[in-house]
């Protein structure tokens, strides 16, 4: 683009003692070429202004969720969520805006299209990721408060009467055991969730034509997936985090 500038700029120069007509020509044809330079260089730096924002969206969604994992209170949270969806909200306008400049474009900027269209199928791949965790962190919440009602429901039994303090102790332990075959189910099914997680992204490494760096980086959001499914029990994970490893090694 750049080059093209320069050759109209030429063009006017060697042609400068044309007669008028010829001149003003030439000169419309070089701002033609000037505005042209300039659209091409505003699209080119909103591109990696939108590519930065996506970046930026991926990293927190990838922190918070590592937070979740360790533990995390729900006020911080909502709070970091709400602000992970803003800036899904603040790229859509972006590339909303990027698009509507593309349409009423006939020049260089024409050639962005397929950058444009990369960083929308981006946007809402990241967009899916972020709801899938909102929908995990609710399944959880609603499992631990399940949970808490079977807890307080027991505690509430032990105090009902004065004979019921006097509960056989296999009953006890029954409902102990229950207890914990919950928070096993919870944990179970999280662990099944990330190991779901991480067979999509590298199914989606091994199927997609990625640049190797962009391979390199799903493998490895993969492999951190497994190793979360494994910490809550999954054994299976294991073999795939042997493999991934090596490859990655």
């Amino acid at each position: 683009m750049v080059k093209k500038f320069l050759f109209g700029l030429s063009l006017a120069v060697l042609a400068w003692g044309c007669d008028s007509g010829e001149k003003e020509r030439l000169r419309s044809q070089v701002d033609s070429l000037r505005l042209e330079l300039e659209t091409s260089q505003q699209m080119a730096q909103s591109l990696q202004e939108v590519g930065a924002l996506i970046d930026s969206i991926d990293a927190s969604r990838n922190l918070l969720r590592t937070d979740v994992v360790e533990g995390t209170n729900y006020t911080n949270y909502a709070e970091r969520l709400k602000n992970i969806n803003e800036h899904i909200r603040q790229t859509e306008s972006r590339i909303a805006e990027l698009e509507e400049s593309l349409k009423n474009s006939k020049g260089a900027a024409s050639n962005y299209a397929a950058s444009i269209k990369r960083l929308r199928a981006d946007l809402e791949a990241r967009t899916q990721q972020v709801a899938a965790l909102e929908q995990e962190v609710e399944k959880m919440r609603a499992e631990n408060a399940t949970l808490a009602k079977t807890v307080n429901e027991k505690d509430s039994v032990l105090v009902v009467k004065d004979d019921l303090i006097q509960m056989k102790e296999q009953d006890i332990a029954a409902l102990e055991t229950r207890v914990e075959e919950i928070n096993t189910a919870s944990r179970m099914s999280q662990a099944d969730l990330y190991f779901a997680q991480a067979q999509a992204l590298e199914t989606a490494a091994s199927r997609t034509k990625f640049a190797p760096r962009k391979k390199k980086e799903t493998q490895r959001e993969a492999l951190e997936l497994y190793k979360l499914s494994l910490s809550l029990g999954k054994e299976e994970a294991q073999a795939r985090i042997d493999e991934l490893v090596k490859d990655l090694s």
